[in-house]
Formats: structure tokens, C-alpha cells, sequence
């Protein structure tokens, strides 16, 4: 019995510190046993070379060494353990209080003193009815009990809530316990996840200075004049998507996108002399002059792996380049970068398009025929050498930046390792390859870089656990026109009540954004739009449906142009997306203009920056700071919301 009971210690120990093993235990064996008897049991336990019949019985002093010897080697492995090092903060180090904007003054005055009553309206709903519409208080003179919205701390004097901020001689005092109520309620909830500290806004995560205002912070402020960014995407450039550029060519099924094109247009054929007269004449100067004019301060800059793969010794045909070399300053890419350059205005330059398509999408340079859209990417995600063709890629982008640097062209702030990876896919897959891309680049650049979120959002708390890398940024984009819950109206009433709820949604967005900077990496929101449906032409893919299915969203479109309460309405849904943005790093409109044959598209404002300007949608000039945008998350409106 006592045998077997210490028989895998002395075996894990001799095979650790075998040397020890011989020299000290077998001093003490030796008084027992011969020493060739000693090296025979060594030989049974250990090395398992003959039978464990008539083996040696540890002796207490024995016994005791080993276990002193044994715990002093589990204390020192456990002594040198270091917990690995978080992209962000840990759940439990956020907190979420009243936002510092509603005050004394601005509750009080706020709307034409209509404010307090959108609490009634508003946060109730959103409070009161979570966690079995229970909540606790975690301070010594609250311990003992539970309260909720028809039994408040009998302290605040209040019976119910009509009896919240009646007199402005409560206000302040109101104020405090609401902020209590709202951190109480946040506390009770069991799980934390993007959306538990959303109450309309009127709440926000805190996490800590480094996290707070994260804009201010980055290596690029002072060269975009202090702000968080405030830009446009360049989308349909040098990767073509049919809805952007409809009148290019034939777009159709058998003509979906640029991989097609390029095989169907080799180089030296007319239809390639036409691609290279869109990568050089349809963005100007004077393009870049406007974006500059209209307040904005950065570019994001989508490209396709194929522009570098020469660079990167990966072979990309069929798709078809520019005769330049990439390290040409006449190559239509840098002459893009260079316009910007001259205009004051940063760019990120954003592979958008991966070998083998990261989603399956046109806008990756080739579409899934796959009849599954949840396989859609997968070649990607399951081919090591699309993914190593990946990162080759991303060094030779790296390079090809230094390379712009060193010829007066420094306006490239960061590198976008990978557009929009299929949602559908494995995540840790994508945390792999990010990895993996990070550290081949550091061998070449310490350019900043920026992963994107894949659409998902909760993962990346766990999935940048051990995650030891600076200066890495992380993109996510919002979009309210493709889901059947945000896109579905049928007439004029319940569109203007989907736009109202859109604005809400966008403002309660803030919460996630918020989130995702304090556990995973400071962030920004790379591409959203104004559209609340799918009604453009071709959004959904040459030769598919105007959209996926037809719930009436397109009916009224032609009614909303010119309509008064459409355009402020828009201006809001506008200004509530950069308020919320804005509190991190910044935004990215998508897109700064759309080609021919969208023109008389009545939905082409809510997609083109340029074109929402000339509807009087948005500002002609975006005001530099302090301005209606930072408070806009904080209006509600006046009358009742439209309903369906």
C-alpha cells in the first residue's frame, strides 16, 4: 500500500532532478539496501526495465525529503508564474455611473425643460425591467436589502417615480441617486456584456484614465489637429464593388466582381486600359480638396492583396495591376496617397480583399457562389497558405510604407491587417492569424495597426487574454440596412418610427463601443452609413434582388427627397453615430462618393458623403469641435415616437 501510494512522486521526482535523486536519496538507501540493489529499484520505478515485484519501501526520512524537495519545486513554479499580459482591462475593473454631461444645469434646462420627463419615458423602460426589475446597492448602508422600482431606499424619499425630480429644489440630490440607481442596477446584472450599461444614453463605462477619451492619446492626434477621426472611406477604387460604380461594366451574375473582370479583361485588352483609367481619373485632386473643405481629417484607404503581391512574391493572376511597381511614385496607389498627402489628410491603408476572400464578399475582390452564406470565407479561414500569402502581403504593405516615408510622402498613420472576416467564422482563427501577421511585421515596421472586430464583440475581452502587443487598434463597423429588424417598414408612419429607433440604436451603440475599448483595444468605428434600408441598387450583389427580401422598405424612398423632416431627421441619425464614435477614436463615413448610374438613386445620400452634403443631409462644413454633434446621444424627441 505504501508502495503504490508514493510510487508516482519518487517517479516524477527522479525524472526532474535525477542527479539529486542519486546523490541524496541513495545516501540514506544505502542503509537499508546495497548500493547495486539501489540502482536496480531506480531501474524498476524509473527507467521501467524489469518487473515492480519486490520493490523498495521509502523510509520515513525518505518519505519526508521528497515531499519537502517536492513542494519547495511546486512553490518556486508557482513563485515564477507571471498572468499574461491583457489588451484591456479585466471585467471586473469597469464601472458604469451617470454620464458627467447630465448635471444640474443641463437636466434642469435640457430641451426646453422637457428632459426630465424623457427619464419617465426612457429610462424606466430601459431600468426597471431588469433582473426581475430588482436591484442592490453595494455600500455598508444599503447592505441587507433589496430594492426596485416600486420600492426605492426609504431615505430618497421617493414612493414612486412620479416622485423623482418633482421640484428643482431635488435636483441635485435627485441626481446622486439616480446615479446610485443606475450603478445598482448595472451591479445586479449577472452578466456584463456590451449592451448592460446602455440606458439611453445617459449612462457610460469607465475603465480607467488610460481608456478615457483614447483619441487623445494616439500617436496620430496632434497630426490630424486634436480630434478623434473624422473621415471618409475611398470604397470602389482599387477594389471594385458594383453598387458603388453600377455603370463600370455589365454587372452581372456571371459578372460579380474584380476577380471576374480581370479574367475576362486581361492586361493589353481595352476593358483593362478602362480599369486603369478608373485607378487614375476618377478620384482627383479636387476630390481630396473637398474632403479636406468639407471639416474631415482622414482617409481609410481600401486595396487588394493582388497590388501587392508582387512585392510579396505571391502570385495573383488572374487579377490584373498597374504596369508600375508598387515602389514606383508614378503607381496610381501612391499618387492617390500622395493626393491626400498634399491636402493634410491622414490615411489607413485597409486590405480590404485577402487571398481566397476573408468573406466571400465583392467588396474582398471575388464572391462566394457557396449557396450557404455561413460558409461564406472559409477557404480562407481553413487554407494555411491563403493565410500565409495573408501575412506575406501585410509585410510587403509594411514595407511599402517605410518606402513612402522615406520619399516625403508620411501621411500613411496605419495598416489595416484584414477588412470584415466572415462573421461566421472561427474566431480564434482570426486572433491566430492577427498574431501571427503583428509579429512578422514588427520585423520590418513599428507602423500602428488595426485588427477588425469580424462583426463580433464579446469574444475579444477573452480573445486578447495573452496579448502583449502596443500600438494596435481595432476597427468595427455599424450599419443599420441589412437586418430584417432594421430594415422592414412599409408605410410612411412606420419608416419615420424605424428612423426614430434607429436613432436610438445608434446612441445605445455607445455602450458597445465603450466596451470594446476598455476590455479589448481602443476603437473605431471604420465604416457606417445613413441608410436604413437596402434599397439601393445592387447592394446586395450584381445581378441578386435590390434587396433580400421585400418588406415594403422601398415603397416611400422617392417621398423622403426634399422632405424637411426626413433631412433633420438624417442630420440627427448622422450626428447621434459620430456622437457616440467620437467618445472613442473617431469615425469613418462609408463612402465619400458613388459612381455614375447612381445618381438619380434616391438612397444615394445615405451611402455618399459628397451626395448627403448636397441634399443638405450633412453640414458642407463639419464643425471643428465643441459643436451640436458631442450632445447629440443626449435629445429625445419632444412628441410621442410614430408606431407601425
Amino acid at each position: 500500500m505504501v508502495d503504490c501510494q508514493f510510487s508516482v512522486p519518487m517517479v516524477f521526482f527522479a525524472m526532474v532532478v535525477p542527479d539529486l535523486h542519486h546523490n541524496t536519496i541513495s545516501s540514506s538507501l544505502q542503509s537499508h539496501k546495497s548500493m547495486d540493489h539501489e540502482q536496480q529499484w531506480y531501474q524498476r520505478r524509473v527507467r521501467g526495465r524489469i518487473s515492480t515485484n519486490n520493490t523498495h519501501t521509502p523510509t520515513i526520512t525518505e518519505m519526508k525529503l521528497l515531499f519537502v524537495l517536492f513542494f519547495t519545486l511546486a512553490a518556486l513554479t508557482y513563485a515564477a508564474y507571471t498572468p499574461p499580459t491583457k489588451a484591456g482591462v479585466y471585467l471586473g475593473d469597469i464601472n458604469c455611473k451617470l454620464d458627467p454631461r447630465i448635471n444640474i444645469t443641463t437636466i434642469a434646462g435640457y430641451k426646453n425643460g422637457t428632459y426630465i420627463k424623457q427619464i419617465f419615458r426612457y429610462l424606466w423602460g430601459a431600468a426597471c425591467g431588469r433582473s426581475r426589475g430588482v436591484f442592490t446597492l453595494d455600500f455598508p448602508e444599503y447592505a441587507g436589502n433589496t430594492y426596485s422600482c416600486a420600492h426605492w431606499p426609504s431615505e430618497w424619499g421617493i414612493n414612486n417615480i412620479n416622485d423623482w425630480f418633482k421640484t428643482p429644489e431635488v435636483y441635485e440630490q435627485h441626481l446622486q441617486y439616480l446615479d446610485l440607481y443606475l450603478q445598482g442596477n448595472y451591479n445586479t446584472t449577472a452578466v456584463h456584456g456590451p449592451s448592460t450599461c446602455d440606458f439611453v444614453t445617459m449612462t457610460k463605462l469607465y475603465c480607467g484614465e488610460d481608456r478615457e477619451l483614447p483619441w487623445q492619446k494616439t500617436p496620430w492626434v496632434q497630426r490630424i489637429g486634436n480630434q478623434p477621426f473624422r473621415g471618409v472611406n475611398t470604397g470602389g477604387v482599387f477594389v471594385l464593388e458594383p453598387w458603388i460604380t453600377p455603370n463600370f461594366t455589365d454587372w452581372s451574375l456571371t459578372l460579380p466582381d474584380q476577380y471576374t473582370y480581370s479574367w475576362q479583361n486581361p492586361q493589353g485588352s481595352p476593358g483593362y486600359q478602362s480599369l486603369v483609367n478608373h485607378w487614375t481619373t476618377w478620384y482627383t485632386a479636387q476630390d481630396f480638396q473637398q474632403i479636406a473643405a468639407a471639416g474631415l481629417n482622414s482617409i481609410r484607404l481600401p486595396v487588394g492583396w493582388w497590388y501587392f503581391a508582387p512585392a510579396a512574391n505571391v502570385q495573383y493572376s488572374p487579377y490584373t495591376i498597374p504596369t508600375q511597381l508598387i515602389t514606383d511614385l508614378t503607381h496610381p496607389i501612391t499618387t492617390f496617397i500622395k493626393m491626400a498627402h498634399d491636402n493634410n489628410l491622414v490615411v489607413i491603408l485597409d486590405l480590404h480583399g485577402a487571398p481566397s476572400s476573408q468573406n466571400g464578399l465583392d467588396n474582398s475582390g471575388v464572391r462566394s457562389n457557396d449557396p450557404k452564406p455561413e460558409r461564406w470565407g472559409f477557404q480562407w479561414f481553413y487554407d494555411p497558405e491563403a493565410q500565409q500569402n495573408t501575412t506575406l502581403v501585410l509585410v510587403a504593405m509594411a514595407k511599402y510604407i517605410e518606402f513612402l516615408s522615406a520619399n516625403g510622402i508620411d501621411n500613411v498613420i496605419a495598416l489595416e491587417l484584414l477588412n470584415e472576416p466572415w462573421v461566421f467564422g472561427d474566431m480564434s482563427i482570426i486572433r491566430d492569424f492577427y498574431v501571427r501577421s503583428i509579429i512578422a511585421i514588427r520585423q520590418v515596421s513599428d507602423i500602428p495597426i488595426i485588427i477588425h472586430d469580424a462583426f463580433r464583440h464579446e469574444e475579444w475581452d477573452w480573445l486578447l487574454t495573452n496579448f502583449p502587443f502596443k500600438n494596435i487598434y481595432m476597427d468595427t463597423h455599424i450599419y443599420h440596412a441589412f437586418n430584417a429588424d432594421d430594415i422592414a417598414s412599409s408605410t410612411p408612419v412606420c419608416d419615420h418610427n424605424k428612423m426614430i429607433v434607429a436613432q436610438n440604436i445608434a446612441c445605445g451603440y455607445g455602450s458597445m463601443l465603450r466596451f470594446k475599448t476598455c476590455l479589448g483595444l481602443p476603437t473605431f468605428v471604420g465604416e457606417w452609413s445613413l441608410a436604413i434600408d437596402d434599397c439601393i441598387a445592387i447592394i446586395r450583389g450584381a445581378g441578386k434582388s435590390v434587396q433580400t427580401k421585400d418588406y415594403g422598405q422601398c415603397k416611400n424612398l422617392q417621398a423622403r427627397v426634399g422632405d424637411p423632416w426626413w433631412i433633420q431627421a438624417y442630420r440627427k441619425f448622422a450626428y447621434k453615430q459620430m456622437s457616440m464614435s467620437e467618445r472613442e477614436l473617431g469615425w469613418f463615413f462609408w463612402t465619400w462618393k458613388t459612381g455614375p448610374g447612381t445618381e438619380s438613386d434616391p438612397s444615394t445620400p445615405y451611402w455618399s458623403y459628397s451626395s448627403a452634403m448636397k441634399a443638405g443631409i450633412l453640414p458642407t462644413v463639419l464643425p471643428s469641435a465643441n459643436y451640436n454633434i458631442t450632445s447629440a446621444c443626449f435629445e429625445f424627441e419632444s412628441t410621442d415616437p410614430y408606431t407601425c
